[in-house]
């Protein structure tokens, strides 16, 4: 009987393991993809010029954004690839209870120059 309690006694209470967290380089790798698809964002027109929302600030949108261009970029790869870029740092956020600015970082638009995307100056109307 000592000898069935005592196996009792060494058995590890069940305790239920939290949800699994994104691998910590989880950004790392949706950014590299990130810039691999957007490669040099070659143009000959504006209107081949888009822009992507990277990131997200803990008070919402995003933290940045990048000029892509349509001639050698996957629009539907990059949109999904940014979106679940965008899950996995509000998840961070939210466990590190992290804040952040509450400004707005608007979309500054895209354009052509030197045969590449580049994102337009703040300000700049095209």
């Amino acid at each position: 009987m000592l000898a069935a309690c005592g196996l009792c006694a060494c058995q590890a209470p069940v305790v239920a393991l939290p949800p699994a967290l994104p691998a910590p380089d989880a950004a790392a790798r949706l950014l590299a993809q990130i810039r691999a698809e957007i490669g040099d964002a070659p143009c000959s027109r504006d209107d081949q010029c888009r822009t992507l929302p990277i990131g997200a600030k803990a008070c919402g949108g995003p933290a940045a954004w990048w000029a892509w261009s349509e001639v050698n970029a996957r629009g539907d790869r990059l949109q999904a690839w940014a979106r679940k870029l965008e899950d996995v740092e509000r998840e961070r956020q939210a466990r590190a209870g992290l804040l952040s600015t509450c400004t707005i970082v608007p979309d500054p638009g895209a354009s052509c120059g030197g045969q590449r995307c580049v994102l337009n100056a703040r300000g700049a109307a095209r």
